[in-house]
């Protein structure tokens, strides 16, 4: 089960995800974000990994792609996570300049477009207000991708097990539901959450 811990924003809760087994750590940037964080933050907390195993992701919401490879160029990640009806082309360009891509949709973007498949992105299913806590609808989501997926939207330590069960995704992501406050993570939550993902 891939696990990806977002919103991190500082090298202790870097490093607890790390050791917890997250497979990514992702870094939102977004000022309207209480996790918002710039590009020279995001390369201090990098280089303070000192090159330990894990993926790396910036996460962009409705940014022109020529700031969103700014900011991953400068800061050092190996993925773009694109939030937003980003179009194929935009999506190509992250690829081509040597960036691994999550494509994100809400599950209703999910059931209303067919994603190409043309390009090399990995799916992730979201609420549809991504980083408020709400969790997906088990009841309103009848058509499966056929690909591996990640799944994301209101999961926490205590109900991510049972998501896992009911939605049968390839990975999940968490950001608010390892949090003690709003943008302030919880490294008990962090570990706790990987624990019971892989459960």
């Amino acid at each position: 089960m891939f696990v990806k811990i977002c919103g991190i924003r500082d090298l202790d809760t870097a490093r607890v995800a790390v050791q917890a087994g997250a497979d990514a750590i992702g870094f939102v940037h977004h000022p309207a974000s209480p996790r918002h964080i710039e590009a020279a933050g995001i390369r201090a907390v990098l280089e303070g990994l000192d090159d330990q195993a894990v993926e790396t992701v910036l996460v962009v919401r409705r940014l022109p792609v020529e700031q969103v490879l700014k900011v991953a160029h400068h800061s050092g990640v190996a993925t773009v996570q694109f939030h937003g009806g980003e179009s194929d082309e935009d999506l190509q360009r992250a690829v081509s300049e040597g960036f691994s891509v999550i494509r994100a949709l809400s599950l209703t973007e999910y059931a209303s477009s067919s994603p190409t498949s043309s390009i090399s992105a990995r799916l992730m299913l979201d609420a549809p207000e991504p980083g408020q806590g709400q969790l997906i609808d088990a009841e309103e989501f009848t058509t499966r991708p056929a690909e591996p997926w990640i799944l994301a939207g209101g999961l926490t330590v205590e109900n991510v097990r049972a998501q896992i069960r009911h939605l049968r995704p390839g990975g999940v992501d968490v950001s608010s539901g390892v949090e003690s406050s709003r943008g302030v993570k919880d490294h008990a939550k962090i570990a706790a959450f990987v624990q019971n993902a892989r459960g």
